[in-house]
């Protein structure tokens, strides 16, 4: 990989799209701000009902943006990894993709690093900006004496309150689960996003009978797995563990094989 290849991919994408990079940016921060607008909607009702800003402070419910926040982005992300190739909806937009002069690898890093590192970005910017937005708008119609930062605890979603290794493998499950958005994605360019969700929701229905099915099965024949399970929970860990791992690797790899692949024209993509 050479850096000045990787940059002209860079300003060449930024020059195209950049009204689509925009949307997105102002997409995910219209997400992330929800909260915030539904405090905005509490408190002018509550202070239209009850006449009273003390009464409507009282009740308001102004904590957990910290919490709600982060599950914005969360929501947001696998919705946004499903626009990782906009720019190859076209015969003709992707023949301008394949003629950069820059490697495969170059110009599928840069859409990995604007989808996932930019959204982040925007994640962190937005969240310390929403912040600052509750902070002032309960000030000034409450009392700045009320007034509180959002904790900052929740910004990389670790919570001191649960296991780190159930938080790490929720993370991993989380972007595995955004990992197939770009692989279907890199499938098919129109309408992926609908016909993901659509597979998730077939293959959750079929997860759960098969997952209800082995358990049984477990339960019956093998019912030392139940007793000792202090002593396998080590070997749920890894398994678990390994299977997102697995998932990831799948999923990226296989959508590099079709981007590489993206100039010609399938039945799902003319």
């Amino acid at each position: 990989m050479k850096l000045d290849r990787f940059m002209n991919v860079a300003r060449y994408n930024f020059a195209i799209n950049r009204a689509q990079y925009v949307k997105m940016a102002l997409a995910l921060f219209l997400i992330m701000s929800l909260p915030f607008l539904k405090l905005v909607m509490n408190t002018v009702w509550l202070i239209g009902a009850t006449q009273s800003t003390e009464m409507a402070f009282a009740i308001s419910p102004l904590t957990g943006m910290n919490r709600y926040v982060p599950i914005c982005f969360v929501v947001a992300l696998p919705v946004l990894c499903g626009y990782m190739f906009h720019n190859l909806l076209t015969k003709q937009s992707r023949i301008k993709e394949l003629t950069l002069p820059a490697t495969n690898g170059e110009k599928f890093l840069f859409h990995a690093l604007v989808t996932l590192g930019g959204s982040f970005l925007v994640y962190v910017v937005g969240y310390f900006l929403i912040d600052l937005l509750q902070f002032l708008y309960v000030g000034i119609i409450y009392d700045f004496a009320h007034a509180e930062w959002i904790p900052y605890n929740g910004i990389f979603f670790f919570d001191n309150s649960d296991s780190y290794w159930l938080q790490a493998i929720m993370l991993l499950a989380w972007f595995a689960f955004s990992s197939t958005f770009v692989l279907g994605n890199a499938l098919k360019y129109r309408h992926n996003v609908l016909w993901t969700g659509l597979f998730h929701v077939a293959f959750g229905f079929v997860s759960m009978l098969l997952f209800g099915i082995c358990t049984s099965i477990i339960v019956v024949h093998v019912p030392d797995w139940i007793t000792n399970f202090e002593v396998n929970k080590t070997v749920i860990k890894v398994g678990i563990t390994a299977f997102f791992l697995l998932i990831i690797a799948l999923c990226w790899w296989q959508s590099y094989r079709l981007y590489c692949r993206a100039q010609i024209t399938t039945l799902r993509n003319r």
